[in-house]
């Protein structure tokens, strides 16, 4: 379990529930089945290179892709999912164990799905690549700290 995020969610008193598992949970579908959730649900957060090694937070559906196109027009610049490397550097944890809840992802741009706002709670990575957490969306966004919330996916 990741410390940081059992921490931010006491300390921000926010409505989740981590859960923890005996199998990796990296990806929809594994989270899907193993919360009995359907994927639209689940909430993929995505770190993206955009100009020279700057870099901001897609928090996205699990149901739902990022269309490039849309980001790049709006964001006015090209931008590309970040390597293995870049997202343990920068965040501390592995491509899969991703958490909307790291403090890293507080201190970057934030874009949010809007369709993510249709659920009254989601679960999202748990910073480790064994935990997710349930998380009422409201706190999810208040946590987030005025995302941006923009239609950039497919």
């Amino acid at each position: 379990m990741s410390e940081e995020v059992a921490e931010n969610i006491t300390k921000n008193g926010l409505r989740a529930q981590i859960f923890e598992f005996f199998e990796t949970v990296e990806t929809v579908l594994k989270a899907s089945q193993l919360m009995k959730e359907s994927s639209d649900k689940i909430v993929k957060t995505l770190l993206v290179e955009v100009g020279s090694k700057e870099y901001l937070a897609l928090m996205v559906r699990g149901d739902r892709k990022v269309d490039y196109n849309k980001l790049n027009a709006y964001l006015g610049c090209e931008a590309r999912l970040a390597n293995a490397d870049d997202v343990l550097k920068i965040l501390k944890v592995p491509i899969g164990a991703v958490s909307p809840l790291l403090n890293g992802i507080l201190r970057m741009r934030k874009i949010v799905d809007p369709r993510i706002l249709e659920k009254e709670y989601v679960v999202c990575g748990g910073g480790s690549l064994r935990t997710l957490v349930k998380i009422d969306t409201e706190d999810l966004i208040r946590f987030l700290s005025n995302p941006e919330v923009v239609d950039v996916f497919k």
